[in-house]
């Protein structure tokens, strides 16, 4: 009986050996899926032109994303300034 017991736990162990291995080769191509997508997207933003015959001014839309954010930034820190002056304790 002892011997039928060493051999399931041996059977076990070699099932769990080949499900392990098997898991690391799914993850392998799950990784080597992710690398070809990424190198596919660099590949994409290498072939990208970015040579610009403009003037640097008509890049109005990048400096007024800016300024929004930099007016959304003021904002806040108006209403900081706004609750430590409410605020007795503050001082």
């Amino acid at each position: 009986m002892k011997n039928l017991k060493d051999q399931l736990a041996g059977i076990a162990a070699l099932i769990a050996a080949i499900i392990a291995i098997g898991g690391g080769f799914v993850k392998y191509g799950e990784v080597m899926t992710k690398i070809d997508v990424l190198e596919k997207k660099v590949s994409k933003l290498e072939s990208v032109d970015t040579s610009h015959e403009h003037p640097q001014e008509e890049h109005g839309h990048t400096k007024m994303l800016v300024n929004q954010k930099e007016i959304e930034l003021l904002k806040v820190q108006i209403e900081e300034i706004k609750l430590s002056t409410k605020n007795p304790l503050s001082n």
